[in-house]
């Protein structure tokens, strides 16, 4: 019979893509969203039924939720100041229902402590490891898919342009293979009280992203660095709250001076073949907004 999964925060950019690789693998899948208003998309973009509404700060919602379940994977909210406690409601609602696999979707070097969500990552790792709970912890680095939030402006302008320097180096991972390897940990056997770091198969700065998307457009691309205020004068007017844009500032100031760097071996053995490299996933982007 195949295992009913709950997927956190199902809607998102994140939880899609877990919830379409976990389906791919015939897992039945329970997803948790806030809003009312974003069921009849999620169905309609992943082709689930059983969709629990719910809220991460109320953990009767979540209990309720994980009855029935055999695994979670939690995937918290992008940078909230109560990723701990909203995580330690998972855990119990988990323990309650006796999951047998509690998958924690966490990020790269979480001891990176001057960035406040990695922090606080590290904190809500600590309490889970602790717990008592059966867990997998997956780390993953930054995305490839943060150039689909500039596609436009790269297309119209020929201008890569992110908040920290061009020469800086990042081993940036396709979001498809890292769902994969989630379903993966979620589904089989032999990952529990495992920590996976999962980096992409390549070092590229922005400038080294740029050359790329030059040769896969026909067409100059350049890399910008953009200042650290003008980031923060295009969130503030996106609606970002000034907790999250004083982390966005944090990370980036972060990210010019030490990159996000890491080895691909582990999502290579979990994946059971090599990691997408950057210019396939542009290629496949490309064809997909063509």
């Amino acid at each position: 019979m195949p295992a009913t999964v709950l997927v956190s925060a199902a809607n998102g950019r994140t939880g899609r893509a877990i919830v379409n690789a976990l389906r791919a693998k015939g897992a039945n899948v329970r997803a948790f969203i806030r809003n009312p208003a974003q069921v009849d998309g999620l169905k309609a973009a992943t082709g689930i039924t059983d969709i629990v509404v719910g809220d991460m700060l109320k953990p009767e919602t979540i209990e309720a939720a994980t009855l029935g379940c055999d695994a979670v994977v939690h995937v918290g909210p992008p940078m909230h100041p109560d990723e701990k406690l909203i995580t330690s409601y998972f855990v119990a609602a988990a323990q309650k229902a006796n999951v047998k696999r509690f998958v924690y979707y966490s990020v790269m070097h979480p001891l990176r402590r001057e960035v406040p969500h990695h922090a606080r990552k590290l904190d809500t790792e600590e309490m889970i490891i602790e717990s008592g709970v059966p867990y997998t912890i997956v780390q993953p680095i930054r995305y490839m898919q943060h150039v689909e939030a500039l596609w436009k402006e790269i297309t119209t302008t020929g201008v890569h342009a992110m908040a920290f320097n061009t020469h800086v180096k990042f081993n940036v991972a396709d979001l498809m293979d890292l769902a994969e390897v989630t379903a993966k940990v979620a589904l089989e056997d032999g990952h529990l009280y495992a920590t996976y770091e999962l980096a992409g198969p390549e070092a590229l700065s922005q400038d080294d992203m740029a050359k790329i998307l030059s040769d896969v457009l026909k067409r100059q691309v350049t890399a910008r660095q953009i200042p650290l205020d003008e980031m923060a004068a295009k969130a503030k007017a996106a609606g970002a709250t000034d907790l999250r844009i004083d982390t966005m500032r944090k990370m980036n100031g972060h990210y010019d001076h030490s990159g996000f760097l890491g080895n691909s071996n582990v999502m290579r053995w979990l994946l059971g073949r090599a990691p997408t490299i950057y210019k396939a996933y542009v290629e496949r982007l490309a064809k997909q907004l063509s």
